[in-house]
């Protein structure tokens, strides 16, 4: 019960081997995974609104993410990916191919693509599974938005001729921003509690090493680098949308 200041707050950035990098790694990730889901989900529940034969059970299988991410499913997908890791080769001998996102990487890179978005589209493409199993939710709460915009404004922008790109720029991106803003919000949260490896690592300092303070000092850290960056992201959205509508 010793008052101690910031004491390990300060060990944590200069003495502790583990936190920074793992912070780093945390914000690098949600840099990556959060726009891509966001995208990913709006381009997926975009096509789920739309009027075709098979329409139901399309949205089903869209939906079966979200019941991957009960339970059991989870504990299940968990040891499976436990067991492939811990397998050294497959049963061929041979170690997985990952040539195909070296080939992605230097077309992008002769197209003059910055390192930063290489690095996304390879990250989006190696982590296909992965956001997958992440935009359940997401796509729900946008075919929700998506549903709720008035046919009679895309009737009326196409009168006066408006094409298929100014009616998403001009009336649903800003229509279903508010559905933007809780998917991205929403995102972050999931993977920071499910797939946080700063989380994983203060946990274990607290409940493994009994070192509570360190490890409450650690986890505060990390919400205040959340809630920043969930701030300048809304911030970001929000300059955006008004020059859209």
């Amino acid at each position: 019960l010793k008052y101690e200041g910031f004491k390990y707050y300060v060990y944590a950035f200069k003495e502790d081997p583990k936190f920074a990098r793992l912070l780093l790694s945390d914000m690098r990730a949600m840099l990556i995974h959060v726009p891509v889901i966001t995208i990913y989900s709006l381009f997926v529940s975009t096509l789920l609104n739309q009027n075709f034969r098979g329409r139901t059970l399309a949205r089903i299988i869209f939906f079966i993410p979200v019941i991957f991410a009960t339970g059991i499913i989870t504990i299940v997908d968990t040891a499976a990916v436990s067991y492939l890791d811990s397998s050294a080769t497959l049963e061929t001998g041979s170690s997985l191919d990952l040539s195909g996102f070296s080939e992605i990487s230097g077309l992008l890179s002769s197209l003059n693509f910055s390192p930063f978005l290489i690095d996304i589209v390879t990250s989006a493409v190696s982590d296909i599974q992965y956001i997958v199993n992440r935009s359940g939710i997401q796509i729900v709460i946008f075919l929700a938005g998506l549903q709720e915009i008035s046919p009679a404004l895309y009737e009326a922008a196409q009168i006066e001729g408006c094409g298929k790109w100014e009616l998403f720029w001009k009336i649903t991106f800003p229509m279903i921003s508010p559905q933007i803003a809780v998917n991205i919000i929403y995102t972050i949260a999931d993977i920071s509690s499910r797939d946080g490896y700063l989380l994983s690592y203060s946990l274990k300092l607290a409940f493994g090493s009994n070192q509570y303070a360190l490890s409450t000092a650690m986890n505060i850290m990390f919400l205040v680098s959340l809630t920043a960056f969930v701030g300048i992201i809304l911030w970001a959205l929000m300059r955006i949308i008004p020059r859209q509508s």
